[in-house]
């Protein structure tokens, strides 16, 4: 009898555990890639990337994991010409340089929806370590009742330390903000 008692606090033990780790794909279609950088000494322009995929690890909302890749080829200034101009070598060289991609090697917990997000970006062929404050912006379910999970984050960087320094000082700034919102699909 008395060792039945002792599995049995054993089993609830190894259940209180186990650890609530979930996986969710970043949705593409229902995330924003958005940038803005200061044009002609005049007003801030805005672009997006309308191609990226990742994938987002948490434990009860905590973010533990975050893995992003752009595919710089999908530029998107709402002018055909000015895309094709950025895809090229003055800019994203994307038949060198495919992805812009940033991964996490640490996160730290600031409060009950913020986090701290120590990750390196690589972007032009150069990575360089960049830390990203992360908001976690809500849950819910997707049309097909899948669970999702929602961050965003704001930041900036200097594109020529990246090797993308075309047109800086004629008409265009070097730093770039990058506003990204992410909503995940549980997997």
């Amino acid at each position: 009898m008395q060792k039945n008692f002792a599995l049995a606090g054993l089993i609830v033990l190894t259940l209180a555990t186990i650890s609530q780790a979930q996986s969710y794909s970043i949705d593409a279609i229902h995330s924003s890639f958005l940038f803005k950088i200061f044009h002609a000494d005049t007003a801030n322009f805005y672009g997006r990337f309308n191609k990226a995929s990742g994938l987002i690890k948490t434990d009860a909302n905590t973010p533990t994991e975050l893995n992003i890749v752009v595919e710089a080829e999908s530029v998107d200034t709402n002018n055909k010409a000015r895309d094709e101009h950025l895809r090229g070598p003055d800019f994203f060289d994307t038949k060198q340089f495919t992805d812009i991609t940033y991964k996490s090697t640490g996160i730290k917990k600031v409060d009950d929806t913020t986090y701290e997000v120590a990750g390196d970006l690589t972007m032009h062929g150069t990575t360089k370590p960049l830390t990203i404050t992360l908001k976690h912006t809500g849950n819910g379910k997707n049309v097909q009742g899948k669970e999702t999970i929602g961050f965003e984050t704001t930041f900036t960087i200097k594109r020529s330390d990246f090797g993308v320094s075309g047109y800086i000082g004629k008409g265009l700034g070097d730093e770039v903000t990058m506003i990204i919102s992410l909503e995940s699909t549980k997997q």
